[in-house]
């Protein structure tokens, strides 16, 4: 479609220098003038069609995110809903949503949105201590837990409370074992080889040179003598 749009501009942009060429042949100034102004409504066109388009798919990209967003989080609320009626979890989550009922009156936010942001915030952490690993995350996921397993046990009936904690505790263990994956391993061991010493390479260097200078020295000491001595032979000839 957009190359269609394209050539169609295209050849009128042409047809309208055609136009603009054969109507002013006579008066050279007229047709530049002409022209440009071909130019200029071409140009316009096309940043309104670039424009209007461009609107049209970020409508239609912004309704598909909005309907997919919408659909994950109608779905996962779902889920959720589902987990926390299960009757093995509803010994977690019942008292959990209890404690949170009796002790949010006067709270600015209601008791069901404080239940909804526990209900998200132990699956957003445990999907971060699983993938991603993050300590901070860990960490937050632990004093979770640890407020979870506290409000099972006051919320729970007296005679069983211990035994609610417990299976609390038993359900965040579980769950611990993909969040800390990965935990106590032992890491590759990084062999850091130590810089050659500088001094020790200029030591060695001073020597060979000095070896060097000691032989050409040695050397000369010898063509010298040699000199001498071939001189010393020819005065006793003469």
């Amino acid at each position: 479609m957009l190359a269609k749009v394209a050539d169609g501009i295209a050849d009128r942009y042409q047809s309208l220098q055609r136009w603009a060429s054969e109507r002013f042949a006579d008066n050279p100034r007229e047709a530049e003038i002409a022209k440009y102004v071909v130019i200029v409504v071409c140009v316009a066109v096309v940043a309104l069609v670039s424009v209007t388009l461009l609107w049209l798919a970020v409508m239609v990209l912004g309704g598909v995110v909005n309907g997919v967003a919408h659909g994950l989080a109608t779905g996962l609320t779902w889920a959720l809903e589902r987990v926390a009626d299960w009757h093995l979890t509803e010994v977690v989550t019942k008292p959990v949503h209890d404690y949170i009922t009796a002790h949010a009156a006067g709270l600015p936010s209601g008791a069901e949105a404080i239940w909804s942001a526990w209900a998200l915030t132990g699956p957003g952490l445990w999907l971060l201590c699983w993938l991603l690993r993050s300590w901070g995350a860990r960490l937050a996921w632990v004093l979770y837990g640890a407020g979870t397993v506290a409000m099972v046990y006051s919320a729970s009936p007296a005679n069983g409370q211990s035994l609610a904690a417990g299976i609390a505790v038993l359900y965040w263990a579980v769950l611990s074992v993909f969040a800390f994956r990965g935990v106590g391993r032992r890491r590759p061991t990084v062999q850091v080889h130590p810089a050659p010493d500088v001094s020790t390479t200029l030591v060695q260097l001073r020597e060979y040179l000095n070896e060097q200078f000691e032989d050409v020295q040695a050397r000369m000491t010898g063509i010298e003598a040699a000199a001498k001595d071939e001189l010393a032979a020819r005065r006793a000839d003469s």
